[in-house]
């Protein structure tokens, strides 16, 4: 992970501002030559939308007979090194320790029983997990198309989160309310969607 180049868009997504972070991404990774990872650019996540909304209310609908349910969080697999299937993980929380980048240690007090029993599949970026699997960073060109496609499908990630959470709260679902943290799996920034 460059964190460097994750400072330049984390600003935009705490803003929530995905379109931004993005194109700032896809702008930088375009002045780099051509690898395999420039598959990333122009690829969303949004047409996944509908699936992980089912997915996450039948999870929110198994676990809220169990708890009272005031938080909950999905993290994406570390991607850039499990690359054969991208997927994300839930869990639901009695509380809602809140947003302080200096203390989310209330994320790791979760139970085998209140997390997803199965993942969420991404898919679509077939392409792109094959260049993760397949690299040889020889040159600093590569491992900054590299560290710039991160950058994008992190964004893309948190991208589909909030939009999923939005279309719960127009539909009304019963956890449209609950704040949603987000994040990559050891990824020490965490985005929260709550209104």
């Amino acid at each position: 992970m460059n964190f460097e180049f994750a400072e330049q868009i984390n600003p935009d997504l705490i803003k929530l501002d995905f379109d931004k972070a993005i194109k700032i991404a896809e702008t930088e990774l375009k002045k780099i030559s051509t690898t395999d990872f420039h598959s990333v650019l122009g690829q969303s996540m949004i047409s996944q939308v509908d699936s992980l909304l089912n997915w996450i209310d039948n999870y929110y609908k198994s676990i809220s007979n169990k708890i009272d349910i005031k938080a909950l969080y999905f993290e994406m697999n570390e991607f850039d090194i499990n690359t054969d299937t991208w997927y994300i993980d839930g869990f639901c929380y009695n509380k809602d320790g809140g947003l302080d980048m200096e203390d989310m240690e209330w994320l790791c007090d979760f139970t085998r029983d209140t997390m997803t029993s199965d993942e969420f599949i991404l898919v679509g970026f077939e392409k792109l997990q094959n260049a993760f699997e397949n690299i040889e960073p020889d040159n600093d060109d590569l491992e900054n198309a590299r560290d710039w496609s991160e950058q994008i499908v992190i964004a893309r990630f948190m991208e589909l989160m909030r939009t999923t959470h939005l279309k719960a709260k127009e539909q009304k679902l019963e956890w449209a309310t609950i704040p949603l943290y987000f994040t990559e799996h050891s990824y020490d920034f965490i985005l929260k969607s709550d209104n």
